[in-house]
């Protein structure tokens, strides 16, 4: 199944569907997304970029995903040749579409032949071929064609390894003498290194394996453990572990030509085989035995369409020439639940015993699946009742040494199985509840993920969207650990906030107020957060930093995590979708993956992750990124300073001048002090709130650093002024946040109240439920029915009063009322104590 001539190009990206096209002079791409209400794609999005001037001679050379170091996520890429007739050469030209859903030219480069063998766009980007018997490679960072030093006979593979080595394998044959046998050889790019390619195949099936794919690749104590597959020309899939073959299944089709992993959830997983002319096989990888197979399709493509959490196979039944052609017939399936066709009469081309061995496959697993459930069940209900039993014996014998007035003691193991009753999650979930799922319209909130390595902590930071964070409330950040293939990932214990450059981290005037009603004064930005710890408000000072967007950071001790050598870990963005702008609470939890990073060993001896670009005549992203992780983990001091006798000096000057600091150019609020020692390096801040009084902030790890500073501070200020060190803020200032809640308890109840009136039940509803009777003939009848009627208007006046509510948003006016109600609380506790 071979589409490199064709001139659309296809692309499976975050459960979309990519189409790109060169239309004369211009590259134009279109965004489709699956909607499971209609079972069509539909175009979310499309746009263009300017290719050439005269647009002759102009392909698509091949198009995949790779992930984009420099900003840390992963992007569609699409490499583009040109015939340079005139001058004897090929021109290629990779693009990227950015989260702006433009296209970006990243690199340009001359060939004096054409691409043909193994072209493959990997992390980087890097764009990787084969000519001859020599592999070139080249990406922005390297900025020229290099050669890999090694030549190979053929080349069987180029890529990535989903689970352990993250850098760039090749993996060929190669003979040394004509006598000799192939012999498998792999090369490491990032390393630059090469390896007994005996570690992933027999050197025995170098003759017979037309394609493969390393599904894990992990060095442990100087040796490479190895799970690969690999399709033979004897039309056989073989599954090897660390060099063995361990499982054979023998393939419908001829001439194999790639090889894909498909997870589908259930604890299952498939192998799906591509062949020549348009044929398709799905193995099951627990089973090793065929699941099904297709005939005559176009193309292929693995992705979560359905945004369910698990992959499906997008099949394309024609070669599709233009853009309004594509997924005209398809078919969207896991082989289980899922199960949409372009056609109601697209049926799969089967024989008998292929379609019963298909639903047999589907059948096993149901049953399979079906026993886990109740073996986990009945294991489950074994714990419940070993835990009553203790509970039971350890009740009588507390109850009958309380009878005796006697001490029960627990033991250090009984002490030890104890949980935490505030650890627990206790909240009940109502009927009409959702879960957190990821949100669909939230795909694009991270911007770009970036990492750090800052004394004895590990920050790793990731930039929001401006616009799509305007949809979120509350923001965190989790890191998963992966732990192999097969295996859940672990949760990294860390500390999370929201950091936003131009905010200062201690309370100042701001301008913050109200849009209605009018004749309400300005009230001053919330003060503090939480107790002990200062909030972030609003500077207003620092025009540099205006509409900066908002950065979630998480921090977690590097000790625990050098054991491991080499970490892979993904990133989840926790958020939730403000439902009602301007009122907090009410919002639906929602879970966003924005990327993922990976922490060397080797990169913190290099000293690659330290901070490095922090300085007065530097504003770049790495600088924003250094302060950020620098305010993050540095701790901090606060402290007032104040002259009874009005005579405080002018403590800028002498920051800047004796104590020769450094104003930050990306936040001038900030003064940097020794920015060569990490270790040693302070972050201080002045603001004065009258011309005899201020406050200092410093941010420092080292408190001999500290006490040096406050000991020079001390002989240059006057010997009348008071320097007293502010824990958890001042009375002065307690008061104003104080203030500041109890404002926005007071709006929060307005804005909700309106919402939670619904309209009382109509008129004639009431009529029809409260009904007048027949009236009888004469005066006695009619003076009754006068009666009837004023006891109706009464009930119906009395129903109208009696108003109902929303059960749902009376909850939501609660969770809200009772946040806004804690951090009042809170800052009202503090002010107590100060």
């Amino acid at each position: 199944m071979d589409s490199t001539g064709l001139p659309v190009k296809l692309l499976a990206f975050n459960g979309e569907v990519l189409t790109f096209q060169v239309s004369g002079s211009e590259l134009r791409f279109r965004r489709t997304a699956f909607r499971q209400s209609t079972g069509r794609f539909s175009v979310t999005s499309e746009g263009s970029a300017l290719v050439s001037n005269d647009g002759k001679n102009v392909d698509i050379l091949c198009c995949s995903s790779a992930l984009d170091v420099k900003s840390g996520l992963v992007v569609p890429c699409v490499l583009l040749k040109q015939n340079k007739r005139k001058k004897a050469c090929f021109q290629y030209t990779l693009f990227t579409l950015n989260t702006a859903s433009s296209l970006e030219p990243q690199m340009k480069f001359k060939l004096q032949y054409e691409m043909r063998e193994n072209v493959a766009l990997l992390q980087g980007p890097t764009v990787l071929w084969s000519h001859e018997e020599t592999v070139y490679w080249t990406s922005l960072q390297a900025g020229k064609v290099t050669p890999v030093p090694v030549l190979f006979s053929s080349v069987c593979f180029i890529g990535e390894v989903a689970v352990g080595i993250q850098d760039i394998i090749i993996l060929g044959t190669q003979t040394r003498a004509a006598e000799q046998p192939v012999m498998f050889l792999g090369y490491l790019l990032g390393a630059g290194r090469s390896f007994d390619g005996a570690w992933l195949l027999p050197h025995e099936y170098s003759s017979v394996v037309t394609c493969l794919l390393i599904v894990t690749a992990e060095e442990v104590n100087g040796e490479m453990k190895t799970c690969v597959v690999a399709a033979t020309s004897k039309n056989q899939l073989v599954w090897f572990e660390d060099g063995v073959p361990r499982e054979v299944c023998q393939l419908p089709f001829e001439q194999a030509q790639n090889i894909q992993t498909v997870t589908t959830g259930r604890d299952s997983c498939l192998l799906v085989v591509t062949f020549r002319f348009g044929n398709v096989c799905a193995v099951w990888k627990e089973g090793f035995q065929v699941a099904s197979r297709w005939e005559g399709v176009g193309a292929l493509h693995v992705d979560d369409f359905v945004g369910c959490g698990n992959d499906q196979i997008l099949l394309v039944f024609e070669n599709h020439t233009t853009a309004d052609d594509v997924l005209r017939d398809f078919r969207l399936t896991d082989l289980g639940a899922i199960a949409y066709t372009s056609s109601v009469d697209t049926c799969e081309d089967l024989n008998a015993d292929g379609a019963v061995q298909e639903n047999y496959h589907i059948f096993v697993q149901a049953l399979e699946t079906r026993l886990q459930c109740g073996l986990s069940s009945v294991q489950n209900i074994q714990l419940d009742l070993d835990l009553k039993d203790r509970v039971l014996l350890q009740s009588v014998q507390a109850f009958t040494g309380l009878i005796k007035g006697e001490e029960n003691i627990l033991s250090k193991g009984e002490e030890e199985g104890l949980v935490s009753l505030w650890e627990e999650d206790t909240a009940v979930d109502s009927p009409g509840e959702e879960a957190p799922v990821a949100h669909v319209g939230l795909r694009g909130l991270a911007e770009k993920v970036w990492q750090r390595v800052v004394g004895d902590s590990w920050v790793v930071g990731v930039r929001l969207a401006e616009e799509a964070s305007l949809s979120v409330g509350e923001v965190s950040l989790s890191v998963l650990m992966e732990q192999g293939f097969r295996k859940a990932p672990t949760v990294i214990q860390t500390r999370s906030s929201v950091l936003q450059l131009g905010k200062l981290p201690f309370p100042c005037p701001s301008s913050q107020c109200r849009a209605e009603p009018a004749a309400k004064k300005t009230r001053l930005g919330p003060r503090l957060q939480s107790v002990g710890q200062f909030g972030t408000v609003a500077g207003g000072r620092a025009e540099i930093a205006k509409n900066r967007a908002r950065t979630v950071i998480a921090a977690t001790e590097l000790a625990p995590l050098v054991a491991f050598v080499h970490l892979d870990c993904h990133l989840m963005l926790h958020a939730t979708a403000a439902q009602n702008p301007g009122i907090r609470g009410g919002g639906q939890p929602v879970i966003v993956q924005c990327g993922r990073v990976s922490l060397d060993i080797k990169d913190i001896s290099a000293g690659k992750l330290f901070p490095k670009s922090l300085n007065s005549k530097c504003a770049t992203e790495e600088a924003v990124e250094d302060f950020l992780s620098l305010t993050m983990v540095l701790k901090k001091w606060l402290f007032q300073i104040r002259s009874p006798s009005y005579t405080l000096c002018d403590i800028s000057k002498w920051l800047l001048g004796p104590m020769q600091c450094q104003r930050l150019y990306v936040n001038p609020d900030y003064l940097l002090l020794n920015n060569v020692d990490t270790s040693n390096m302070m972050l201080i801040s002045w603001q004065e709130k009258t011309a005899f009084e201020g406050i200092l902030l410093i941010h420092c790890s080292c408190q001999t650093s500290l006490l040096r500073f406050l000991n020079s501070l001390c002989t240059f200020l006057p010997s009348s002024c008071e320097v007293k060190q502010l824990k958890a803020g001042h009375a002065e200032d307690l008061a104003e946040s104080l203030a500041s809640s109890l404002e926005e308890e007071v709006w929060t109840v307005r804005n909700w109240i309106s919402s939670l009136i619904t309209n009382p039940t109509s008129e004639k509803q009431l009529a029809s439920a409260l009904p007048l009777c027949q009236p009888s003939p004469g005066l006695a009848g009619q003076l009754q029915q006068y009666r009837e009627e004023f006891e109706r208007d009464r009930k119906l006046s009395h129903f109208s009063l009696n108003s109902e509510v929303e059960v749902h948003l009376y909850r939501q006016l609660t969770e809200a009322l009772a946040d806004v109600q804690l951090a009042g609380d809170k800052v009202a506790w503090a002010l107590c104590k100060s």
